[in-house]
């Protein structure tokens, strides 16, 4: 009887480290499948294939306009800014302001790849880059980032009528399609009616402007550059007469040539040049400046009409249209239009009082 229940009792041991082992393999096999189920395969705007997490919670990207549209679809999930602006109050929740700011690739701008990673982004974005050809910055940045998948977008997104295809994208990758919809439909929304109001404009009705840039506005872009490119939208004539700087733009230009182009409009987005053009002597023959039109861009959070480009430029579009043509656009409520985008794509409820020094700066 000793005997037989040694017996049994080993085979039972051995059944039970088997079961055992069984289910140390099933529990092990769980594990790896747990983890492949919390990554999905892509395929990124160049078509490279990716693996990336299947809840992306933490995005770097690497230029202002991928990052803006990061912010506008899903801002709790930008890991960080590429710059901001230091207003005495930016329109901005502090839960996004407070994030850190670490360069990246644009303009003159060189990144740091190690006080990227350091914030352990769970994918890093690439889009528009002044950083060589997009497919050679991608694979620097691939091969730098090391683990962390580099995703890249289309850099059309720095183009206001060309962005949907990127926007889409992005917010089927960011798990945020519906407010991708919604952006996509917005934009919709301001171009037609732009379209539908300045496309049978006569050339010769059509209003002349110039875009002044620098401190002293003796900078420019001519009709065709991603920098002025609102005043092509909205039916104006650019009157800047001038090659076409790659890349940053800025064209210089000399007074003489601004009076001989005599503008009946000005935009800008710089306030040291606005805030002395109506009482600086070279200016004053101007039409624009005699007829008091030249306009300051709303620069809070993000400048309205450029630098940086991006998708928050629809507004700055609406805005530009409204200057250029007020009595064609007097229905448009930029008052209204401006609380629903701030509110909706740029997560900030304005005030009042934020509203009326937002559009008359």
């Amino acid at each position: 009887m000793n005997v037989k229940n040694g017996t049994l009792l080993l085979i039972f041991m051995v059944l039970l480290a088997v079961t055992a082992c069984g289910c140390m393999e099933q529990t092990g096999a769980e594990q790896v499948q747990y983890t492949t189920n919390n990554t999905v395969e892509i395929t990124d705007m160049l078509g490279r294939e990716l693996t990336v997490p299947e809840d992306i919670t933490s995005v770097y990207a690497t230029s202002p306009p991928s990052t803006i549209l990061v912010y506008m679809l899903a801002p709790e999930k930008v890991a960080g800014w590429n710059f901001l602006n230091t207003f005495n109050h930016t329109l901005m929740n502090d839960e996004y302001l407070n994030l850190p700011v670490l360069g990246g690739w644009f303009g003159t701008q060189t990144g740091n790849y190690e006080t990227i990673i350091n914030i352990h982004p769970d994918i890093v974005i690439e889009g528009y880059t002044t950083d060589g050809q997009i497919n050679e910055a991608i694979e620097r940045r691939q091969e730098s980032f090391g683990n962390i998948p580099v995703v890249a977008v289309d850099d059309s997104i720095i183009f206001v009528e060309d962005s949907d295809p990127t926007i889409e994208y992005v917010g089927k990758l960011l798990d945020c399609e519906e407010q991708a919809t919604d952006f996509i439909n917005f934009r919709a929304g301001v171009l037609d009616e732009i379209e539908s109001k300045v496309s049978d404009i006569p050339d010769d009705e059509k209003v002349r402007v110039y875009y002044a840039e620098g401190p002293k506005g003796l900078a420019t872009d001519p009709s065709g550059s991603q920098h002025s490119q609102v005043i092509d939208i909205c039916g104006g004539i650019n009157v800047a007469n001038c090659s076409l700087t790659p890349g940053n733009g800025m064209t210089p230009v000399s007074i003489e040539q601004v009076i001989e182009w005599n503008p009946e409009v000005i935009l800008t987005s710089n306030a040291q040049f606005y805030n002395t053009v109506y009482s600086d002597p070279l200016w004053e023959n101007i039409d624009a400046v005699q007829n008091k039109r030249v306009y300051l861009s709303p620069l809070n959070p993000f400048c309205w009409i450029d630098r940086p480009q991006g998708p928050h430029l629809i507004i700055g579009t609406a805005w530009t249209a409204t200057v250029l043509y007020p009595d064609l656009f007097e229905d448009m409520d930029m008052e209204q239009t401006t609380r629903d985008f701030y509110s909706q794509f740029l997560h900030y409820n304005l005030t009042d009082e934020e509203l009326k020094s937002l559009l008359n700066p």
